[in-house]
C-alpha cells in the first residue's frame, strides 16, 4: 500500500470524542488561541501495515447531518472532496478527443510519448524540473500546446457545468422570491430573518446529490458568502441556504479513489428533475436559448474548436478561442433578426429580465441592492420619509422612475439598439446622475434653494454594485461562477499537491490550522479596516465553515458584527502587499511566524518585517520570531513545496498598461503602489539571503519554483503566480485571470462619479469584506494612496480629493445616514 493511504489507519484509532472534532473558537468554547502552537507535524511515510482500509477509515468521520462550525472531520471530508474535483479535472483534461480535441492537434509528439507530457502527476509523483537541454523548442512548443489543449477540455467542462448547475438550482425546492415588500418588513422570513431563523432546512437524502461536476459549482458559489446569500434570498431558497453541504452525504459517496459513486434512483432523479444527463459529457453539444431580441430558438454549438482526429495543417496556428457558447469569444448570428449573440449581449439581456422583474408584479429587488455593502447583512428599508433617500435602495428608486425616460430605454434596449450592451445602460445612469432636477425626483427633494442637488457616495456605490453585476457576468448569479471555479481550482489543486490528507499527521494538522483560524478571524476583529489574507491552512478551515452559510454567518457576526466576506478576486500586488500586513500582525501577535513555509517568497516576507535599527541592536522581535523557527528545527519540516504559505487562489492582474498616456488618477496609482512594492520585496529578498548566509543557510533562489501545467513545465517568481494567464482567450465568459480597471471607458468599469471601495466587478475588498476597505494597489475602500485613498478615488470620508469623487459637496443626505453610510 502506498503513502497515500498512510493516514488512514491514524483515523481509526482516535482515543475520545474530545479530540475526534477540534472546532473553532466561540465565545466560552473552542480552542485557546493564545500561546504556542506546536510544531508542525514531520511530514512522514507510514509503512504498509500501519494504514487501514481507506473506506473504513472515512466511514468513522464523525459528520453531523446538520449544519456545523468546522471540525477536524469536516475539514478532511473537504479535502476528500477536493480530491475528487482534482481527479475528475485530470480525467477531463486527459481524456483524449474529448468535444473532438486531440491530443495530436499540438503536432507530432510521438517521441515524447513516454517523458513528462503524457504522465498523469499524484501527490506522490517527484517534481524535477526537465532539464532545458533535453528538449528543443520544437518540444516545448508541442508540450505547451497539449497543455492548452487540455485545459481547453477542462474549460468547456466547467462551462457546461455551471449551465447545468443553473438547472439545478432553478429546480430546487423554496419559497416565494424576494420583494421590496419583504425588504420593508422587520419581521420577513424572506428578508430580515432569512440568515438567522433556523426553522427552515433542506431535507438531504442520498438520492437529492447532483452530479460531481453540480458540486463543485455549488462548492464555489458557497465560497463567495455574499453573493451566495443574495442569491439565495432573490430565489427564496432559505433552507437550502441554511443547510449548506450536507458533509454525510458526499463523504458517503466518495470512494477509496475518489470517485463519486451514487445509486442509479439519484441518477434518474436528477435527470428528472432537470432534463440533464448525469454525465456531463452526455449532455448535446449545442447550447438552446432564445434570442434576446426576437425570441427566436437558437442552436449554439459548445465549442468551435473541434477538430477531426487526424487533423494537422501547419499552416494553421493552433487557436483554442473559438466563437461557440463554451468558447471565449461567442459570436452566432440569429437567422431571425440578424443580431449577434456575444457575451456582451447577453449581459445586456441579463440586465433587461432583473429591471423588468424589478418593474413587473414579482417586484424583486435589482441584485446589489439587497445586503448592507459595509456589514453584509440584510437590513430592513426605513419608513418614509428617510425611505426615500435610503442610499441601498436607490438603484430601484433610480430605475423605477420616468426620468430620463429610463424605464422604456431599458425595456426597449434589445430592439432599440443595433448592438446593446452595458455600455449603454452606464450611459443613460450617467446621464441621470448628472442631472439634479432628476435626482430631486427621484429621491423626493423638494427643497428650492438648493441650487446643485448631488447624491451621496452611498448612493452613488449603490449604483456600481448593482452595475457590478453585470459586468462581465451574463449568468443569472451575483459573479461568473465558471471563472470563480477556474479560481478555485487553483486552490484545490494546491491542497492536492501538499496532500495533508495522505499524511500519517493529518489529524494533527487539521487541529492547527483550525487554531490558526480562530487566530486569523480575531485579527480580522481587531483590523476591521484592513485586508486580512490567509495561508493555505487558515483558508482551508476558512474554507470548510463558508459550506455551512447559517453557521458562518453566525460566527462572523457575533465575532466582528459583520458577514466577513471571502474576495473571489484581488490584484496580485495588493493581495501580496496585504499578506506582508497579516504575516506582521499574526507575528506581532501571537509571537510566531505566520507562514510556516521555507519558500524564498515566505522568507523574504518575514524579512521584511525586520526593523534594521532593531536588528543592529540585537532587540528586533520579529528577527528573534524568525530565528527561532529556524533554530527549534521547525523550519526543516516545512519544505517549500509541501508548505501552506500565502493562499493566492483569487489573485487577479490588472488590466492596466503603464505605458498607456490616459492613464486615470486611480490607474496611475496602483502602477506605482504595485512596484514600489515589488521593490520592497526584492530588497527584503537579498536581505534574507545575507541573513541566511551568515546563519549558514540559504534559500531557495526564486526560479527554484518549479510548476506543472497539464504536463508542460514552468518556473514562477511567486507562489500568487499562476498559468491561467498563459491561456487568456480559452475559457466561457471572462478571462478568470484579470479585473477590468476603474476608469470610465473600460468594459468593468464604474459609471461616472460612482467610483468607490470594493462593489464594483473585480473590486478588491469593499468595508467589512474580506478586505474591509483598506485600499493597496488595486479598487478597494478607503486605504491610503489606492482607489478610495487620499487622492484616489471616492474613498472613505467622502472621496480623496482631487480623485474621482472627492471635493464633492453633499447637498441632499439626511444628517442621520450621512454619518452611517
Amino acid at each position: 500500500m502506498s503513502r497515500r493511504l498512510s493516514i488512514f489507519g491514524r483515523l481509526g484509532r482516535r482515543t475520545s470524542s474530545a479530540t475526534e472534532s477540534t472546532a473553532i473558537s466561540n465565545e466560552n468554547d473552542g480552542p485557546e488561541i493564545h500561546g504556542n502552537l506546536a510544531p508542525p507535524p514531520a511530514y512522514t511515510i507510514v509503512d504498509e501495515s500501519a494504514t487501514a482500509d481507506l473506506t473504513a477509515a472515512f466511514d468513522q468521520l464523525s459528520l453531523s447531518n446538520a449544519a456545523s462550525d468546522p471540525t477536524v472531520d469536516t475539514c478532511l471530508a473537504h479535502l476528500k472532496l477536493l480530491f475528487a474535483i482534482q481527479s475528475m479535472k485530470e480525467e477531463v483534461g486527459y481524456t483524449d478527443g474529448l468535444w473532438g480535441l486531440w491530443d495530436s492537434l499540438a503536432g507530432p509528439f510521438n517521441h515524447l510519448e513516454h517523458t513528462y507530457a503524457d504522465k498523469k502527476k499524484t501527490p506522490s509523483d517527484s517534481k524535477k524540473p526537465l532539464d532545458k537541454n533535453l528538449l528543443e523548442d520544437a518540444d516545448k512548443k508541442i508540450l505547451e500546446n497539449l497543455s492548452k489543449i487540455r485545459e481547453k477540455r477542462w474549460a468547456l467542462f466547467l462551462a457546461r457545468a455551471t449551465q447545468r448547475y443553473e438547472a439545478w438550482w432553478k429546480s430546487l425546492p423554496g419559497s416565494q422570491p424576494l420583494t421590496e415588500r419583504d425588504m420593508e418588513e422587520d419581521t420577513s422570513f424572506g428578508y430580515q430573518t432569512f440568515p438567522t431563523d433556523d426553522s427552515a432546512t433542506f431535507d438531504w437524502s442520498e438520492d437529492k446529490l447532483p452530479p460531481l461536476d453540480v458540486l463543485m459549482v455549488w462548492h464555489t458559489h458557497m465560497l463567495n458568502p455574499r453573493a451566495f446569500l443574495e442569491d439565495a434570498m432573490l430565489a427564496g431558497l432559505r433552507g437550502f441556504w441554511n443547510r449548506g453541504l450536507p458533509w454525510h452525504l458526499v463523504n458517503a459517496a466518495i470512494d477509496s479513489d475518489f470517485s463519486y459513486n451514487v445509486t442509479d434512483q439519484c441518477k434518474a432523479r436528477w435527470t428528472k428533475q432537470t432534463g440533464l444527463s448525469w454525465d456531463n459529457q452526455s449532455d448535446p453539444l449545442v447550447k438552446e436559448l432564445q434570442c434576446p431580441r426576437c425570441n427566436t430558438k437558437l442552436s449554439i454549438p459548445w465549442t468551435t474548436c473541434s477538430r477531426p482526429e487526424n487533423f494537422h495543417n501547419q499552416a494553421e496556428l493552433l487557436d483554442l478561442t473559438g466563437t461557440g457558447y463554451g468558447d471565449g469569444n461567442l459570436q452566432h448570428t440569429c437567422k431571425g433578426c440578424g443580431i449577434t449573440i456575444c457575451k456582451e449581449l447577453l449581459c445586456a439581456s441579463k440586465f433587461v429580465k432583473d429591471v423588468e422583474a424589478l418593474l413587473g408584479p414579482t417586484n424583486r429587488p435589482i441584485p446589489g441592492t439587497v445586503l448592507e455593502p459595509t456589514t453584509g447583512r440584510p437590513a430592513m428599508v426605513p419608513p418614509e420619509p428617510e425611505r426615500s433617500i435610503y442610499p441601498r435602495t436607490f438603484p430601484n428608486r433610480l430605475l423605477k422612475s420616468g426620468c430620463n425616460s429610463i424605464r422604456t430605454k431599458v425595456t426597449t434596449l434589445m430592439t432599440s439598439r443595433p448592438n446593446p450592451t452595458m455600455q449603454d445602460v452606464r450611459v443613460e445612469i450617467e446621464a441621470i446622475l448628472g442631472n439634479s432636477t432628476w435626482l430631486r425626483e427621484i429621491n423626493k427633494y423638494s427643497n428650492p434653494r438648493s441650487a446643485a442637488y448631488k447624491v451621496g457616495r452611498a448612493s452613488k456605490l449603490s449604483i456600481r454594485k448593482m452595475m457590478g453585476h453585470y459586468w462581465e457576468n451574463f449568468s443569472p448569479f451575483a459573479l461568473d461562477l465558471a471563472g470563480a471555479v477556474v479560481r478555485q481550482g487553483i486552490f484545490i489543486e494546491k491542497m492536492y499537491k501538499i496532500d495533508w490528507l495522505h499524511s500519517p499527521s493529518a489529524t494533527d494538522t487539521m487541529k492547527r490550522l483550525l487554531l490558526k483560524y480562530a487566530r486569523f478571524f480575531t485579527i480580522m476583529q481587531k483590523n476591521p479596516t484592513k485586508m486580512a489574507v490567509p495561508t493555505l491552512d487558515i483558508d482551508l478551515a476558512w474554507h470548510t465553515h463558508q459550506l455551512s452559510p447559517s453557521k458562518y454567518y453566525k460566527y462572523s457576526i457575533n465575532t466582528t458584527d459583520k458577514y466577513i466576506d471571502h474576495d473571489d478576486k484581488v490584484e496580485e500586488g495588493r493581495l501580496s502587499e496585504q499578506f506582508e500586513w497579516t504575516s506582521k500582525e499574526y507575528q506581532d501577535t501571537y509571537g510566531e511566524v505566520y507562514s510556516e513555509c521555507t519558500c524564498w517568497y515566505c522568507e523574504s516576507i518575514r524579512t521584511s518585517h525586520v526593523n534594521s535599527l532593531g536588528q543592529v541592536l540585537g532587540v528586533s522581535k520579529s528577527e528573534k520570531i524568525a530565528e527561532a523557527f529556524h533554530t527549534s528545527e521547525k523550519a526543516k519540516l516545512c519544505p517549500p513545496d509541501k508548505s501552506a504559505h500565502i493562499s493566492s487562489h483569487n489573485a487577479v492582474m490588472l488590466h492596466v498598461d503603464p505605458s498607456q498616456p490616459n492613464l486615470t488618477i486611480q490607474d496611475r496609482v496602483r502602477v506605482q503602489l504595485a512596484a514600489l512594492h515589488q521593490k520592497r520585496l526584492d530588497d527584503a529578498y537579498a536581505k534574507a539571503k545575507k541573513r541566511a548566509e551568515k546563519k549558514g543557510r540559504t534559500i531557495p533562489p526564486r526560479d527554484a519554483a518549479y510548476y506543472d501545467h497539464w504536463g508542460y513545465p514552468y518556473y514562477m517568481a511567486g507562489p500568487y503566480m499562476y498559468p491561467i494567464w498563459f491561456t487568456p482567450g480559452l475559457y466561457y465568459g471572462w478571462d478568470p485571470g484579470y479585473i477590468a480597471g476603474c476608469g470610465t471607458g473600460a468594459n468593468g468599469a464604474c459609471a461616472a462619479g460612482t467610483c468607490g471601495g470594493g462593489v464594483a466587478a473585480g473590486g478588491c475588498g469593499g468595508a467589512g469584506g474580506c478586505g474591509g476597505g483598506a485600499s493597496g494597489s488595486a479598487c478597494g475602500g478607503g486605504g491610503g494612496g489606492g482607489c478610495g485613498g487620499g487622492g484616489g478615488c471616492g474613498g472613505g470620508g467622502g472621496g480623496g480629493g482631487g480623485g474621482c469623487g472627492g471635493g464633492k459637496l453633499i447637498l441632499n443626505e439626511n444628517p442621520k445616514y450621512r454619518s452611517r453610510y
